[in-house]
C-alpha cells in the first residue's frame, strides 16, 4: 500500500468512526435529567475536636498533642511505638483507638534487631492531670497492657 492510499484510508477511518456513536446513546437534546442536587460537605466527616478543656497526650517531651498518629513507647530508643492510629474516642476522661504497633526484638542486641508489626492493637489514654502546659493524660494501656509515659 503506498503512502496516498495508506492516508487516504486513514482519514476515510477517522470520518467513519466519527460518526459511529456508543450503542444507546442518547443525543444531549434528548436525555433526561435524574440526578438530583448534590452539596459537597465544608468539612470533613469527622467533626473537629475542640481541644480547649481536653487533655491532650505528651509524646516523650514537649507540649499536649491531640489525636497523634503516631505515639512513642520507648523514647530513648524509639524501639517501640504506635503508629496510624485511629482515634474512636477523645473526652474529658479517655481516648480510645486503634493503631498498628512495631517493636523491635533487640535480637541479638537493639542495634541488630528486626522490627516487628502487630496490627489492630487497642489504645487507650486515661488519667488526666493539670500539668504545666494543660490538662494531659498519664496513663496509656495497649491492649490492656499498662505503658509508662
Amino acid at each position: 500500500m503506498n503512502k496516498r492510499t495508506f492516508a487516504t484510508a486513514a482519514a476515510a477511518l477517522s470520518l467513519v468512526l466519527a460518526a459511529c456513536t456508543p450503542p444507546n446513546e442518547n443525543p444531549s437534546d434528548l436525555k433526561v435529567d435524574t440526578a438530583t442536587q448534590f452539596q459537597a460537605p465544608t468539612s470533613s466527616a469527622r467533626p473537629t475536636l475542640d481541644t480547649a478543656n481536653l487533655p491532650g497526650v505528651i509524646d516523650c517531651v514537649g507540649t499536649p498533642d491531640y489525636e497523634p498518629t503516631t505515639l512513642s513507647l520507648a523514647c530513648a530508643g524509639n524501639n517501640d511505638r504506635l503508629f496510624n492510629i485511629d482515634w474512636e474516642t477523645w473526652t474529658e476522661e479517655s481516648a480510645t483507638g486503634i493503631a498498628s504497633r512495631e517493636t523491635n526484638t533487640c535480637d541479638p542486641t537493639c542495634a541488630d534487631g528486626t522490627f516487628e508489626t502487630t496490627r489492630n492493637v487497642e489504645v487507650e489514654l486515661s488519667a488526666p492531670i493539670q500539668g504545666p502546659n494543660g490538662l494531659v493524660f498519664t496513663a496509656l494501656t495497649v491492649d490492656g497492657e499498662p505503658i509508662v509515659i
